[in-house]
């Protein structure tokens, strides 16, 4: 948390700072706290058992929908499936990688402490750095809540509005899920549509808590990682203004925050690698399926457009923060080389520069999997890619 007045800056824990997204990934099973390690092994199966049965009933009902050619309504089923499958696979990837991830977190607690130490100038960065993580996270959490707002609150305001004024209420169902066996219009029978409205809810809220949870700590990991780049750049820039033993104090300490400027990367691309592989293909075969249902189906479908721009949204925003470090990390050799190193004549300190030149211009990128590079060329090509997956699926029909 980042407290302003007079000038002043006050910064906190990361639990503190991030309210929102420490809350999200408490509730949602993902905060890595080695106190709560067993307590989540034990309730990350029970939360997977938990939704098995609304699974089986999609199963069943996606493979009736194959075998009748209806492949519309398969479409739509897959739509709703794909991100409720990411967000369980999130809470299994953060366990998997919650050494990691504790290490961010307290990289962070440690850095926000230290940097409360600093001159005005300096918390001036963090604290600009700590606003463009809100603004991100707070986009991110507004376009989660909008979907599940869009598909709990429409049917919900449907059937109030449909008990209170129509001689014969109807009722709407969140996310039509047929009885296996049954006529689909008993879907909408006591006890069942009452369980399946309450279970549906309970299944969207634990898709809220695990995309904004996960995402956020990946958005704020990710712009520390630049604010590192930034604080030791900045001191060795006023190193070249110092002599004698405090030059060479300064740029040790410069010298130990880009080795652990880069750890914290390296901690990051290992936290969130096969995340980032996985999501790619999700969201690519998400595109394909909502540009098919927005145009295939003739009538305007809000949900599914608002569930478009979110899956959108959820490629660019990664796509975005990982082409941010990209290129602070780039311009780091430069702003390193124009430091002002040709008026210093200490020869420890022009020996020692160009070594952190050389480790600056090595590309630093977020990959997935190892190999495919996150930046923002690949947001771009992804949605060529989505449209001509479509146009090939219009083709084959």
């Amino acid at each position: 948390m980042t407290i302003q007045g007079k000038k002043q800056w006050e910064f906190t824990s990361f639990p503190e700072t991030f309210l929102i997204t420490s809350f999200s990934m408490s509730i949602g099973m993902i905060y890595p706290n080695p106190a709560t390690d067993k307590w989540r092994l034990l309730a990350i199966p029970f939360a997977l058992l938990s939704v098995s049965p609304v699974s089986v009933f999609i199963s069943i009902e996606m493979l009736k929908l194959w075998n009748n050619g209806e492949i519309l309504e398969l479409m739509r089923h897959t739509a709703m499936f794909l991100p409720f499958f990411a967000g369980f696979m999130k809470m299994c990837l953060m366990y998997y990688r919650r050494v990691e991830a504790k290490k961010i977190i307290d990289i962070i607690n440690h850095d926000y402490a230290y940097y409360n130490n600093l001159p005005d100038d300096y918390k001036a960065m963090v604290a600009a750095s700590i606003k463009s993580s809100h603004i991100y996270i707070n986009i991110w959490a507004a376009c989660v809540m909008v979907i599940f707002a869009v598909f709990v609150g429409t049917a919900s305001l449907l059937n109030i509005v449909s008990h209170l004024f129509m001689q014969e209420p109807k009722r709407y169902m969140i996310y039509d899920i047929n009885m296996p066996g049954r006529d689909p219009e008993e879907r909408f029978n006591s006890p069942y549509f009452e369980i399946m409205y309450f279970y549906t809810i309970y299944v969207a809220l634990m898709y809220v808590l695990s995309f904004t949870g996960y995402d956020g700590l990946m958005i704020a990991s990710v712009n520390h990682a630049c604010l590192r780049q930034n604080i030791f750049t900045r001191q060795v820039q006023e190193a070249m203004g110092l002599r004698g033993e405090r030059l060479r104090r300064k740029m040790a300490a410069a010298v130990k925050d880009q080795v652990e400027a880069l750890r914290l990367i390296d901690y990051v691309q290992t936290t969130f690698n096969i995340y980032l592989g996985y999501m790619y293909v999700i969201v690519l075969v998400e595109m394909v399926i909502c540009i098919y249902l927005t145009n295939e189906d003739y009538n305007f479908d809000f949900q599914y457009t608002c569930l478009s721009f979110g899956t959108i949204l959820h490629i660019y925003v990664p796509c975005m923060i990982a082409d941010k470090l990209k290129c602070t990390c780039e311009d780091t050799a430069v702003r390193l080389y124009c430091c002002g190193w040709e008026n210093m004549y200490d020869l420890r300190v022009r020996r020692c520069l160009p070594f952190m030149i050389a480790r600056a211009q090595c590309p630093v990128t977020l990959k997935a999997f190892g190999l495919l590079t996150y930046e923002m060329d690949l947001f771009v090509g992804t949605m060529k890619s989505a449209y001509s997956m479509y146009t090939l699926l219009k083709t084959q029909q």
